[in-house]
């Protein structure tokens, strides 16, 4: 029946944004995740570590100015360095500062709180292998997008997120379109709003991170006096998002399953 395959149809194409307004990202952990992203960035910069955002904490960026309001991890790309580098020069930074990083055995490092009872609300951090120039040579991540060609590393732009940034290819454009297709466009984003972050963080990062001024002590201070228990209140709303998306993504595999059988039972009559 045609109504039943239009179902199936309809749950393939299933996308985590496809939510109620009260399941998006409550201020709370709105304002741990965006405090998480901005103090890696901040500490990258500092150690003059290049990197780009990429995937969901780009389109974030672009589209909104913030985290994607159902997004469950960041991820950064490393450009020009190795993953035992960044390692030796950053988990100390972040041991200091509340967080701990960890080396993923696919190959990249997690940061998350030091203290951390969710499967989701972190930060991966990637080290970009050598790349071909043309995308359709790329290969393809674990989550079926493609990496970044060299082409599409420099030059690298700020795209504004709570008054203060983040660096991103200068073709963002056409990488979104690449990965995402209509769903990324500007016309489908605004069905979307920018989670709120509490008023205090949205201030300290507008003055402590600008595209003119890296304010590093400051930005230590903050970290190493915040107190670490703020972040675990929000640790039930991150374990509901990684259920929801896991839920999601089990009804697309379900559905494209059974698109699949129909088709084969429609070759065999």
């Amino acid at each position: 029946m045609s109504w039943i395959h239009d179902g199936f149809a309809r749950l393939a194409r299933l996308l985590p944004s496809a939510r109620p307004d009260w399941a998006m990202m409550p201020t709370g952990a709105a304002t741990h995740f965006t405090d998480l992203l901005l103090f890696v960035a901040s500490a990258l910069e500092e150690a003059r570590i290049d990197y780009v955002v990429h995937y969901g904490s780009l389109l974030g960026a672009a589209r909104l100015g913030a985290p994607l309001p159902w997004d469950e991890d960041h991820d950064l790309f490393l450009i020009d360095v190795t993953i035992d580098a960044v390692e030796a020069r950053l988990a100390p930074v972040m041991r200091a500062h509340g967080y701990r990083m960890t080396r993923d055995p696919r190959g990249f490092l997690w940061v998350r709180e030091a203290i951390w009872p969710a499967a989701s609300g972190h930060l991966s951090l990637t080290v970009l292998p050598a790349l071909a120039a043309r995308p359709e040579d790329l290969p393809v991540w674990e989550g079926g997008a493609p990496h970044l060609a060299e082409g599409e590393l420099r030059d690298l732009q700020r795209l504004p997120i709570y008054g203060s940034f983040v660096l991103a290819p200068q073709k963002t454009e056409q990488i979104l379109a690449r990965l995402y297709g209509a769903s990324a466009g500007e016309e489908a984003m605004r069905a979307f709003r920018p989670p709120r972050i509490r008023r205090a963080a949205q201030d300290f990062w507008a003055r402590a991170r600008t595209p003119d001024r890296l304010d590093w002590p400051a930005i230590s201070a903050r970290f190493r006096g915040q107190a670490r228990w703020r972040p675990v209140l929000s640790v039930p709303w991150w374990w509901f998002n990684g259920s929801y998306i896991l839920a999601i993504n089990a009804l697309k595999r379900w559905a494209r399953r059974r698109i699949a059988a129909d088709r084969n039972n429609e070759a065999g009559e």
